[in-house]
C-alpha cells in the first residue's frame, strides 16, 4: 500500500531516514515566526535515487564575476561560474557570461517568459529553495483523508530549505508551489494555480509548519483530484517567490505578493507500493 510513513511509497514517497545537515547561509533578516513545535531536518533516501554526483575541485571563479552572474538572474549564468574554471577557462567563463548575463540569451524559457522548471535541480524562490523530484499518484496515503471516495491524491515530492532567518508559516510555502491546467482537481484555482490542500514530511505525514531555517526536508505537496477523471500523465507545476514586506492594508511584515518565475510540464506516473519497489 503506498503512504507517507514506515511504508512509504508516493512514488516511491517511500525511503530511509538520515539526518539533514545545518545550513550556514542566510539571505534574509526576518523577525521569528510564531508556530508549532519546530520539525527536525531530515533527508530521506528512496529507491528512485541517482548515483550520487561528486564536486570536482578547482579555482572559482572572480567574486565580481559571481556578483554579475547572480544580479543578472540567469540560471545558466549562475551554473556556470559554480562550475571550476579549470573546466571553462576564465577568458571562456567571461565570454559565456557577456552573453547570459546580458541577453539571457541561453535560459530555457517558456512561452509566457517564465524560467522552465526542471526536476532534480535546486530553485531559489525566497524565502525558500526547492528541489522537484517528482510527481506521482496514489488512492491511499496513509494519514490523510479524501474528500470523496474513490478521488486521488497528486504529489509533488521536493525537498525544501529554508532561506531565511526565522521560521517561515506553511501557509507560505503552500504558496510557492502550484499546480496548473490539470483537470479535475478539487482545490479552488487562483491567479497562481491551485494550491496543495497539505505540505507532508514524508518520513512521518506531518504536515510542515512551520519551515525552520537552516534544514532540510522532503515533502509532498498533496493536490487532490476527482477520480471520475483520468490520472494525468504529466502536470504543470508553478513555483512562486515572495517579497518581505508590509502590506498596503496590514502593516504587519512578513512574506507577502508570491509571484510565479517558473513553470514546467513534469511527468506523472501512479506510486510504487513497497511490495514494486522490492
Amino acid at each position: 500500500m503506498p503512504g507517507l510513513g514506515g511504508h512509504v511509497a508516493l512514488g516511491g514517497l517511500r525511503g530511509r531516514v538520515a539526518h539533514g545537515s545545518i545550513m550556514t547561509r542566510r539571505t534574509h533578516t526576518t523577525p521569528a515566526a510564531t508556530g508549532t513545535r519546530p520539525l527536525v531536518g531530515r533527508h530521506v533516501r528512496h529507491p528512485l535515487h541517482g548515483p550520487t554526483l561528486r564536486r570536482v575541485s578547482g579555482p572559482a571563479a572572480p567574486p565580481g564575476l559571481r556578483a554579475r552572474a547572480r544580479s543578472s538572474g540567469s540560471r545558466v549564468a549562475r551554473r556556470v561560474l559554480d562550475q571550476p574554471l579549470r573546466r571553462l577557462g576564465v577568458v571562456g567563463a567571461v565570454v559565456l557570461l557577456a552573453a547570459t548575463a546580458a541577453f539571457g540569451g541561453l535560459e530555457e524559457q517558456t512561452d509566457d517568459g517564465l524560467e522552465v522548471l526542471a526536476v532534480d535541480e535546486p530553485v531559489e524562490v525566497a524565502p525558500f529553495e526547492l528541489t522537484v523530484q517528482r510527481v506521482v499518484w496514489t488512492t491511499e496515503l496513509p494519514g490523510q483523508t479524501l474528500s470523496e471516495p474513490g478521488n486521488r491524491w497528486l504529489g509533488v515530492v521536493t525537498t525544501v530549505r529554508n532561506t531565511s532567518d526565522a521560521g517561515v508559516l506553511g501557509t507560505v510555502l503552500r504558496e510557492a508551489l502550484t499546480l496548473d491546467d490539470v483537470p479535475g482537481l478539487v482545490g479552488a484555482p487562483g491567479d497562481l494555480g491551485v494550491p496543495a490542500s497539505a505540505v507532508a514530511v514524508l518520513v512521518d505525514g506531518s504536515e510542515l509548519s512551520p519551515v525552520q531555517p537552516g534544514l532540510a526536508y522532503e515533502v509532498a505537496f498533496l493536490f487532490e483530484q476527482d477520480g471520475r477523471t483520468p490520472p494525468p500523465s504529466s502536470v504543470a507545476v508553478r513555483l512562486q517567490r515572495h517579497v518581505w514586506g508590509t502590506g498596503s492594508l496590514d502593516p504587519t511584515a512578513g512574506w507577502r505578493d508570491p509571484t510565479t518565475v517558473l513553470r514546467g510540464n513534469l511527468p506523472a506516473r501512479e506510486a510504487v507500493t513497497d511490495e514494486d519497489a522490492a
